[in-house]
């Protein structure tokens, strides 16, 4: 009768898988669980934020785009009276020498309603080391930015919608007022009215008909037409001229023009001259004598 306490080999079979289940049970929570590899070098770099904005440990670590580690640990401590949070990462070592020393991380969301994540952007300084600090830009991105640019925009809106509803400003006049709708309805008939007669003017110069067309189009007319108004010119400042002389008293006419008493002696001179002459008429023998010898 074999002894019940003995060990079975079937049992000791189920015990060595048993625990080798559990290793793999370990290992993979470690590696999922921290999103790396128990197998890989890695050094940890820090960073101090005073909103991680839903950051989580775990949540990846990318350069670009691409993940170069994981969020390892994150924790409350006190700086100066104030409160931050330091952030911890753990990065691959083969991906260690691109991170420098004046590399600056954002917190990102991966999408609109994303996890978020660390995004690195490189420097030009050292490689960073075991323990080395970057800084954080904390600049909203993402649904914190979309957040907010949403909520500055209601708040425009909110305060139009005040004026409005207060009468203030020309969009309040215009819905409250009927008089000021009338005008601009008028103006815009005014304007829709200009453009068809606009339309037409523009359809007639492609035409050519009328004047102004044929000014655009014929070389020769457009030619005549400035030698015209030339002509024009030219007599208009001889027209000019003439009469600057007969007011600043120039020449005869400008004498006979502003001096009355010269206008009045010619006057009386004609006059003279015209009994003169009726007189020589009737009475010739008194101013023309023949005589033969």
């Amino acid at each position: 009768m074999k002894n019940p306490n003995t060990l079975k080999w079937g049992d000791l079979k189920t015990g060595i898988f048993f625990v080798i289940g559990l290793g793999l049970a370990a290992y993979l929570g470690l590696v999922v669980g921290k999103n790396s590899s128990l197998f890989k070098s890695a050094i940890t770099i820090q960073m101090m934020a005073q909103n991680v904005g839903s950051l989580k440990e775990n949540n990846f670590v990318s350069v670009s785009g691409k993940k170069i580690g994981t969020v390892s640990k994150m924790e409350f401590i006190n700086r100066n009276d104030s409160l931050f949070i330091l952030v911890q990462m753990r990065l691959e070592e083969e991906f260690a020498p691109i991170i420098t020393n004046d590399s600056k991380a954002r917190i990102i969301s991966l999408g609109i309603l994303g996890d978020k994540y660390v995004d690195i952007t490189t420097g030009s300084g050292k490689p960073v080391e075991e323990g080395d600090f970057i800084t954080l830009d904390e600049s909203e991105t993402g649904l914190d930015n979309l957040t907010k640019t949403a909520g500055e925009a209601v708040g425009q809106i909110n305060t139009l919608l005040d004026k409005i509803n207060n009468g203030k400003g020309p969009l309040a006049k215009l819905l409250g007022s009927e008089e000021m709708a009338g005008d601009l309805e008028k103006t815009l008939n005014n304007l829709q009215t200009a453009s068809a007669e606009l339309t037409s003017f523009s359809r007639e110069l492609k035409s050519g008909k009328g004047l102004l067309p044929k000014l655009i189009n014929d070389k020769q007319l457009a030619s005549e037409t400035r030698e015209t108004i030339v002509n024009i010119k030219q007599a208009a400042a001889r027209t000019d001229s003439l009469v600057q002389k007969l007011n600043s008293n120039e020449g005869t006419i400008g004498q006979l023009h502003s001096n009355p008493a010269l206008y009045s002696n010619i006057n009386k001179s004609v006059e003279s001259l015209d009994s003169l002459i009726v007189d020589l008429k009737e009475n010739p023998k008194r101013y023309v004598r023949f005589s033969l010898f």
